[in-house]
């Protein structure tokens, strides 16, 4: 029986899946001109997941802890879809692939924790790996969509990931003394202050895409330059302004710690981002304190959001899967009040323009909404162009997304 304990990581997705409807899907999304064989695609797809463990486990629990449960035989659902009499246009059509991944969550309990697929519409294709958060991160789909290329171009894919073991033999393991300092923080966050967002929910869930193009992203590159900041500090200033204007508050944010391994993951398909919460605006040189911060953060200040998620594991081992909701909820309570933002800033690490014979019109990541979220910001670039999906549970944000655009527009001016 192949077990392997699940990553402090992946147990807080689990968590948080059991509070957010049961679904924590992460989708990546391509749309390109032209078709694919369907039996082709299925041998691919079986061909991916046979060289990532992971796609070919699911979650069980047994005794005081949560473990991936490995089946040889167990292979990634796929879907084929036709939508080309359903909708009249293509923006209804994308519309409804978003929403296919709100109405459609993954269980990592009842099989392999990925989905895949594929949707025509007219002369079009969707490519869609749908996942737990529990099993993938950001950089996660666009494996499969460079393997995928791959393989339909006749070129070899990795065949060793090296995700697949336990935690300690992968980073360096969670010291007593970040995991004092992890808990002094959470004991600090009972008494800290909560900001809300004037976000109201309505319980719909729904996400947006808005493309920006590549005058937006110049726009914010040009910025960043010329005051000596990253781009995702930018892009927070940007939001801070338009939701909370220019007030202090608290929002949840995600790294990579795939460069932090000790062995190479850079082909590897897992559950590889470590979340973290940050204090945006208030005082007048908050972005240079926030910069600061996320440089120390890369240089080794991680440990201890490594041990706040090691605390928030042991008890999530200790409970049964159907009272991980009634959890988070009490952790909602008591240390994040209010709409929290997640903001993402991703850049596609590859320059593909097709997959196989089919070219790309676009290609992202977005999630579903996630709690304590009330709203989550994932921003990405491809070919130039930036691109931001809004996943809410409000009603109509066309304010929020023009703001965010004149926003940008003007950061220049």
């Amino acid at each position: 029986m192949n077990l392997l304990p699940l990553s402090d990581r992946s147990l807080n997705f689990i968590a948080l899946a059991a509070a957010n409807k049961n679904n924590a899907n992460s989708c990546d999304l391509a749309i390109l001109e032209g078709h694919y064989d369907i039996d082709v695609l299925t041998e691919c797809v079986n061909k991916i997941a046979s060289t990532h463990p992971i796609m070919q486990s699911r979650v069980v629990k047994k005794g005081f802890r949560y473990y991936w449960q490995f089946d040889a035989q167990l292979y990634p659902e796929k879907r084929f879809l036709d939508w080309s009499e359903q909708y009249s246009n293509v923006e209804q059509w994308h519309a409804a692939l978003r929403q296919f991944v709100i109405d459609n969550p993954i269980d990592p309990f009842d099989g392999s924790g990925v989905a895949f697929v594929y949707v025509k519409f007219r002369s079009y294709s969707a490519l869609m790996f749908l996942s737990s958060h529990a099993v993938s991160d950001a950089r996660s789909g666009y494996i499969l969509f460079e393997q995928l290329h791959a393989l339909l171009t006749d070129q070899p894919i990795p065949n060793q990931d090296n995700s697949f073991c336990e935690d300690h033999l992968l980073f360096d393991s969670v010291t007593y003394q970040a995991m004092f300092k992890a808990a002094a923080r959470l004991a600090c966050e009972l008494f800290k202050a909560k900001k809300t967002i004037p976000i109201k929910a309505s319980g719909q869930w729904q996400i947006d895409y808005h493309d920006l193009g590549v005058e937006a992203t110049e726009s914010v590159l040009a910025w960043a330059r010329k005051y000596q900041f990253s781009a995702n500090v930018v892009l927070n200033y940007v939001f801070n302004k338009v939701l909370n204007n220019g007030k202090k508050y608290t929002m949840i944010e995600t790294m990579s710690v795939r460069t932090l391994s000790s062995r190479n993951l850079s082909s590897s398909y897992n559950n590889l981002i470590l979340s973290f919460g940050s204090d945006i605006g208030g005082d007048s040189n908050w972005m240079q304190v926030y910069q600061s911060r996320l440089n120390r953060l890369k240089s080794g200040d991680h440990t201890v959001h490594q041990a706040e998620q090691r605390l928030q594991s042991l008890s999530i081992n200790l409970m049964p899967r159907r009272g991980l909701k009634l959890l988070v909820d009490s952790y909602k309570r008591l240390f994040l009040n209010g709409n929290v933002i997640l903001s993402n800033l991703g850049k596609l690490e590859f320059d593909l323009k097709s997959i196989g014979k089919c070219k790309i019109i676009d290609i992202y990541n977005f999630s579903v909404p996630l709690p304590p979220a009330g709203l989550a910001i994932v921003v990405s670039t491809y070919q130039g162009r930036l691109r931001i999906s809004y996943a809410h549970e409000g009603g109509d944000i066309t304010s929020i997304k023009r703001a965010v655009e004149c926003e940008i527009a003007s950061l220049n001016e």
